[in-house]
């Protein structure tokens, strides 16, 4: 079972902490790391979320996700995160926090209230040589960030919706990584 800190609208510890279903259902504010993957020729890995996913079941997303245990940094959320889901060992000086993003997500009939610490990863990833976490992924797959932005505005059916999230950072890769 994962236990999380319940946040403020702040972002900021209260002290509680409860279990993911309890967080859900209260609709507390929890944070969550958002670890986007590029490669040297300017590709995002993105993963197809595995099918028995809460939220997004199916559809193509960022290249890994989680939520922040309880007593965990948020550091140390994207290292782990990126262990389990894609079994790669990675340092503190490999990401960069980019943003953090504050989200209010309808779920079922309540809505989730989330602050997402999102960082990219510079990492030329074999995507044949790796082995994922069937439980949370189904695929994985680099695509030019370009054509993603592409997808993710013309609404394409099989990928998650277009977010605040994916404007900063597609707006940051066009400034630093450019075309």
């Amino acid at each position: 079972m994962e236990f999380i800190d319940v946040l403020d609208e702040n972002g900021h510890k209260t002290g509680i902490v409860r279990n993911r279903g309890l967080i859900y259902k209260n609709g507390n504010w929890h944070r969550t790391v958002h670890i986007w993957l590029i490669n040297s020729k300017g590709e995002l890995l993105i993963q197809k979320r595995a099918k028995n996913k809460q939220t997004f079941p199916n559809l193509w997303a960022i290249s890994i996700a989680g939520h922040v245990m309880a007593g965990e940094s948020s550091l140390m959320a994207a290292i782990r995160e990126i262990k389990e889901e894609i079994n790669l060992d990675v340092q503190d000086s490999d990401l960069t926090l980019l943003f953090t993003i504050k989200r209010v997500q309808p779920y079922e009939n309540i809505y989730l209230h989330v602050h997402d610490d999102v960082y990219l990863f510079k990492y030329d990833l074999d995507i044949e040589k790796t082995k994922i976490q069937r439980e949370e992924l189904s695929d994985i797959k680099f695509i030019p960030y370009k054509e993603l932005e592409q997808k993710l505005l013309s609404k394409d059916p099989s990928y998650v919706p277009f977010s605040e999230e994916h404007a900063k950072l597609f707006a940051y890769l066009k400034q630093n990584i450019g075309d």
